[in-house]
């Protein structure tokens, strides 16, 4: 019969192979679906792949791909200590308010000088979705709640907190009734210091240095990856796990509030209702494609801006709706999943 059997030992190579083998899944389960819902496979992939090799379009994915980056190098810290931050997408919502805050405070009453505003704004944001983050960290130290259930529920809370604002208190009066937030100056916006792509790139490179540093060379980040491994271990070795898990849970959602500076700051120029299409879910399939390697975040992150890139190029072209693209993730993401099941056990036959 056949028996699933725990694999002890997995190699890099083995691993790299999986990652491999899923994507290549995932672009046939995905080219197959379309091709029975009578779509062009081969235009659909064309124009896919033209993204990474026209220049604008490029860039158009890099600029598209920071806030994904961003938040999945925050899911790194997160999931490396066994914890499972389903809430990315909420903590991003949440540093987009508080940089919109900052903004309020300095237009409305000069409370911050303009100098200091997007130091203030990149301050705000990472202690807002630290701060968003620490709500179900303190729930699962404390309680012992399941935090897969509360970061996924405080998304919501955040989202409609966003409309909230933008419909309410927040909305600009000379917006023609648009549920939009006052304009931010321009040296409250990342144009200011260059090219947004360009100062992306910097941010999420710097952040990425930051979390290998962390992990390689910081007690800190020890203790995190020994809390990941097994809980037991940790406190049978004298650490104090529930203080690690509360500052990575704070590192891990500042990180994905930074992403919602950027969104405001670097995309929009302004808080608006929904103004994340789903990063920090993305951000989920990014961190486990490259099994929570912060460099290679980055070239997947752009990968997956240029998913996004290219489903405003479907819509004209095939006219397919921008649904497709979150098709082609969730296909990719399930395929993960099955590999990494399959990295960990393999079939074996026995004879009874």
């Amino acid at each position: 019969m056949f028996m699933l059997e725990r694999r002890m030992d997995i190699s890099r190579k083995a691993s790299s192979l999986f990652v491999l083998l899923s994507l290549l899944l995932a672009f046939f389960v995905t080219g197959l679906i379309f091709h029975l819902l009578g779509v062009d496979v081969a235009q659909f992939y064309s124009t896919i792949c033209n993204v990474f090799i026209t220049p604008a379009l490029l860039l158009q994915a890099v600029f598209r791909s920071i806030p994904i980056i961003l938040a999945s190098l925050g899911l790194v810290v997160a999931f490396r200590m066994g914890f499972w931050n389903i809430g990315a997408e909420g903590q991003i919502y949440l540093g987009m308010i508080a940089a919109t805050g900052i903004v309020i405070l300095h237009v409305s009453y000069g409370a911050i000088p303009a100098s200091l505003m997007l130091v203030a704004m990149g301050v705000a944001s990472f202690l807002a979705g630290g701060a968003w983050c620490l709500i179900p960290a303190s729930l699962k130290v404390r309680l012992g709640v399941n935090e897969v259930l509360t970061t996924l529920m405080l998304n919501y809370i955040a989202m409609l907190f966003t409309d909230y604002l933008v419909y309410g208190p927040w909305r600009d009066p000379e917006g023609w009734g648009f549920a939009l937030s006052i304009p931010f100056p321009e040296y409250a916006t990342l144009k200011y210091c260059g090219n947004p792509s360009t100062v992306g790139i910097v941010i999420s490179v710097a952040v990425a240095g930051f979390v290998y540093f962390l992990f390689k060379y910081t007690k800190l980040g020890f203790t995190l990856s020994v809390l990941g491994k097994s809980s037991d271990v940790a406190k049978y070795a004298g650490m104090q796990a529930g203080r690690a898990t509360l500052l990575g849970s704070i590192i891990s959602g500042g990180m994905a509030g930074l992403g919602g500076l950027y969104v405001v700051s670097g995309m929009m120029g302004r808080l608006r209702p929904r103004a994340s299409p789903g990063y920090g879910y993305t951000a989920i399939i990014v961190a486990m494609l490259v099994q929570l390697n912060p460099w290679l975040i980055l070239p997947a992150g752009v990968f997956f801006g240029g998913l996004l890139t290219a489903g405003d190029a479907l819509q004209s072209s095939l006219r397919l709706p921008f649904s497709a693209i979150t098709v082609f993730q969730s296909v990719i993401f399930l395929c993960i999943i099955l590999a990494e099941f399959f990295r960990r056990y393999r079939v074996v036959l026995r004879r009874l």
